[in-house]
């Protein structure tokens, strides 16, 4: 009994085993042909089924860099700054980005802010030596990079004492010097112009009785010409010439900016402007710009123009 139920169970085994081994082969044949079908379907037409198996795109398939896009926004920006750091600014300008990369070459120590707007101010080069005209009717800057075209003539001059015709400037920087003076006399302090506007002329003589740039601007690179620079006049000269700051000189260096005036010519900016230190030096810039200086503590005229090269003068 026992010998006919264990022949039984080996039968049903083997049929069982038989059933699988069918079962095997019938999905491995229909994912064989379901293959073949979506190799015709997908891929071109070939004359073989081994042309099918050796066939390549023919232009190499671009698959997408998961690294990459997995990556933070702010070090992809990162990187785009590196690449190109003087965009960034609002002051960059297109036609100086080769000099903005010479002179960053030169002056590794500078940031790139610093490189954008000293290039911009032309610093990258000697004095005199890239010389831009300043066609603007009110022109803003004037320096060893900046002329006056010859001819130039203020619109407006007015004198700045009454029945003194030999000391003019334009209305605007007579009537915000007059301002200035009336506040400071509250003070206790007199302010006193003793220079003004100035021929291209008269500049070519006074520059012509000193040795080289530097004390004295050239002819048409005056600020003198434009009518709105004054030379002030303190106890024993002019303004602060010579010996410690006097009371009015430290007036004029905390308040002028109140009236649209900047001291020009500082110790601090020598580099910049190109002409020695002049405490006496004053130049009307509108309220706008001298408040902006003072504010944000520019060193220069040349920064802030530096900084806003678009910007003119509404007078």
């Amino acid at each position: 009994m026992n010998n006919r139920k264990i022949r039984r169970r080996k039968k049903n085994t083997g049929k069982i085993l038989l059933k699988v081994i069918l079962g095997c082969f019938l999905v491995i044949s229909v994912s064989f042909v379901s293959f073949v079908l979506l190799v015709n379907a997908v891929l071109p037409e070939t004359e073989t089924f081994e042309e099918a198996m050796t066939w390549a795109p023919s232009e190499p398939i671009e698959f997408p860099n998961f690294e990459t896009a997995n990556e933070p926004e702010s070090e992809i920006a990162e990187e785009i700054i590196d690449d190109d750091p003087f965009r960034v600014f609002p002051f960059f300008l297109e036609e100086n980005e080769q000099a903005y990369i010479a002179f960053w070459e030169e002056n590794p120590d500078f940031d790139a802010e610093t490189v954008v707007w000293k290039v911009n101010a032309v610093l990258h080069v000697p004095f005199y030596s890239d010389i831009r005209i300043n066609n603007d009717p009110n022109p803003l800057l004037v320096n060893p990079s900046h002329r006056l075209p010859y001819g130039f003539e203020p619109a407006r001059l007015v004198p700045i004492y009454s029945g003194n015709p030999n000391l003019l400037a334009t209305v605007e920087t007579v009537t915000a010097f007059h301002a200035m003076r009336e506040a400071a006399l509250l003070e206790g302090i007199d302010l006193v112009v003793t220079s003004a506007y100035r021929t291209a002329e008269r500049q070519e003589v006074l520059f012509a009785r000193q040795d080289g740039d530097g004390v004295v601007a050239r002819p048409h690179h005056s600020e003198h010409q434009t009518g709105r620079a004054l030379d002030l006049w303190g106890p024993l000269g002019l303004l602060d010439q010579s010996g410690p700051p006097t009371p009015s000189g430290i007036w004029v260096r905390e308040n002028a900016h109140n009236f649209g005036f900047i001291v020009r010519y500082t110790e601090e900016n020598t580099h910049i402007t190109g002409i020695i230190p002049e405490p006496w030096h004053i130049t009307y810039v509108t309220n706008e710009v001298s408040e902006f200086i003072y504010i944000n503590r520019l060193s220069s005229l040349e920064e802030f123009v530096a900084r806003n090269p678009t910007f003119q003068l509404n007078h």
